[in-house]
């Protein structure tokens, strides 16, 4: 077994913070981007006339459910949302769609990665 120096740790625990997707606002690690879906990138325009770019995963352990389900202005046929929320902080970062499948859709523009 060999030894790891400290280089050797500081380059594994770099590596781990650059697959983490964290929130913008507080740092918290929302999700890591091994859970990441195709297609992962979707831009739309809500009923309101604001767009949004959503980064997708499958899942994200540090985001908390808000609200309840609904299919009503869905960006997904067939899915249902509820916001997605930074379990930390509390900031809205997107919205989890439950369907046939389930998964998070990431506002790119409140998470780091």
């Amino acid at each position: 077994m060999s030894k790891q120096t400290v280089s050797d740790i500081e380059t594994e625990t770099e590596e781990e913070t650059q697959k983490a997707v964290r929130c913008k606002t507080c740092n918290f690690e929302v999700t890591d981007a091994s859970f990441a879906v195709e297609p992962h990138e979707h831009t739309f325009r809500n009923p309101a006339g604001y767009s949004f770019h959503l980064i997708c995963y499958s899942s994200a352990p540090g985001a908390s459910e808000a609200g309840e389900p609904t299919k009503e202005a869905t960006w997904f046929a067939g899915y249902a949302w509820t916001f997605a929320i930074c379990s930390n902080c509390h900031n809205h970062l997107g919205w989890f769609y439950s369907g046939d499948k389930s998964f998070v859709g990431l506002i790119a523009t409140r998470v780091l990665r």
